[in-house]
């Protein structure tokens, strides 16, 4: 009963990204991922995230080549350097769960980092 609440029960939802930020050139991508976290704040085993993406500031700075209802966004640089914002919103309710900040970096500062 204890291991069911600890590792089973979802607390909450954590947000990853991979790396944390882009750099300022057309190739620089990013892995943003959304998953149901449990008290211990790893992830919920069987827990499914149904959310989507959209790119509410910024959509001259980046662009989501893909994405999936699973939790799972992958956003492109366009080059450019900012800060963009990603919207996260549940596919059921339509309410947004978060935002994302992204910064794009300029390419010379990024490598140093």
């Amino acid at each position: 009963m204890i291991a069911d609440r600890l590792i089973f029960t979802s607390s909450g939802i954590k947000i990853k990204l991979e790396p944390e930020v882009l750099k300022a050139s057309s190739n620089s991508e990013l892995i943003i991922n959304v998953y149901r976290s449990n008290i211990l704040g790893f992830g919920v085993p069987f827990g499914k995230v149904e959310v989507r993406f959209v790119v509410e500031e910024g959509a001259n700075l980046v662009e989501i080549i893909s994405e999936s209802p699973d939790g799972k966004a992958k956003i492109r640089s366009k080059g450019v350097e900012g800060e963009a914002v990603i919207g996260i919103y549940n596919i059921k309710s339509g309410m947004q769960i978060s935002r994302v900040m992204i910064k794009i970096l300029p390419g010379d500062f990024a490598l140093r980092l």
